[in-house]
């Protein structure tokens, strides 16, 4: 007989109801507009111990960011093995990215200006989210990892992709289609090109144009590429 799971300690569901909570106003408020006062008010806490399971907003946002990081590996990961084909593999990755975040298009909406405001702690490229990118990027990487591909290529590409996707949450955030389909066919007809190029760039002449594109990529992910 399978054992029931262990219930979770009281200290972890008050976490849990400060990050809900949290999130909540700053769907409604905005994140600049509300205080780490606001938030224990709504959540019935005292300020200090609001700040004992977040030290800031910033720390609020990150748990929000593991929180979604875990989903999409959870969705991604469920789906992978029933695929053949790079193509498949990374439509896979996309669109699960895409399945996690369509109720909360409104709250990427409110943090999107952190994650692209340079300098930012919770920058889509700062210290602070290195830990989450880092995970983004190996899921990508799982989705190639099948693939006969030149190791420089290989370790171009994750980071290549992570790019890519988050051009298209920028794209899904203002996408007002039913479901964002606009949103989603772009990813699928963007696929139906970058699957080819991946192709042609790992033929061994293409080399020096690989190195070329790692360097550009590495300079924007702030990690060298080898």
């Amino acid at each position: 007989m399978k054992k029931p799971s262990p219930r979770p300690k009281k200290s972890d569901v008050t976490r849990q109801h400060v990050l809900d909570t949290a999130l909540a106003l700053f769907r409604k408020r905005g994140f600049d507009a509300t205080t780490m006062r606001d938030i224990a008010a709504a959540a019935d806490l005292s300020l200090g111990a609001a700040y004992y399971y977040f030290r800031s907003k910033e720390a609020i946002v990150s748990a929000y960011y593991l929180r979604v990081q875990d989903r999409h590996e959870e969705r991604a990961r469920a789906a992978l093995p029933a695929t053949s084909t790079l193509r498949e593999r990374l439509s896979v990755v996309m669109q699960s990215k895409l399945d996690v975040l369509t109720s909360e298009r409104k709250l990427l909406g409110v943090l999107f200006r952190t994650v692209g405001e340079p300098g930012h702690p919770l920058s889509a490229l700062s210290a602070r989210t290195k830990g989450v990118r880092a995970r983004s990027f190996a899921i990508f990487e799982e989705a190639i990892g099948p693939e006969p591909l030149p190791p420089d290529l290989r370790a171009l590409l994750a980071p290549a992709l992570w790019m890519l996707h988050m051009g298209f949450l920028l794209s899904f955030i203002h996408d007002a289609s039913p479901r964002q389909q606009k949103t989603r066919d772009l990813v699928e007809g963007t696929l139906d090109l970058v699957v080819p190029l991946v192709s042609l760039a790992a033929l061994p002449h293409a080399q020096p144009i690989r190195a070329r594109i790692a360097a550009l990529v590495g300079g924007a992910v702030g990690a060298p590429i080898r």
